[in-house]
């Protein structure tokens, strides 16, 4: 079983590894709402400085991030990662839910 710190931290991973692929070359925003991939970075550490902190004040917002139809989705697609973007929503889903369960946040 998970302890919170791991948790916390398997939704970090996740972030880490989304802002990986972002910082590609080939990495297409045009069909976000983000200016430049500097800013998805930033907003994606905004996410994990307060997951550290465990701050969950902006919890709806990451999820949105993930969201079918959402900016991430529209990159993947548009950067040729759409099937990989899929799979790391699928773990995100499911650490995000283990998350809200273990600190009992209302989200929405």
């Amino acid at each position: 079983m998970k302890t919170s710190n791991e948790k916390i931290d398997n939704v970090i991973n996740i972030l880490e590894h989304i802002k990986e692929i972002i910082q590609a070359p080939d990495t297409n925003i045009l069909h976000s709402w983000f200016d430049t991939k500097e800013d998805i970075i930033a907003k994606l550490d905004n996410h994990i400085l307060k997951l550290k902190k465990e701050d969950f004040s902006n919890i709806e917002d990451l999820i949105i991030l993930f969201a079918p139809t959402s900016d991430l989705q529209e990159i993947s697609i548009d950067s040729g990662w759409n099937q990989l973007f899929l799979t790391i929503s699928k773990r995100f889903d499911n650490a995000i839910k283990d998350l809200i369960e273990e600190f009992n946040i209302k989200p929405f």
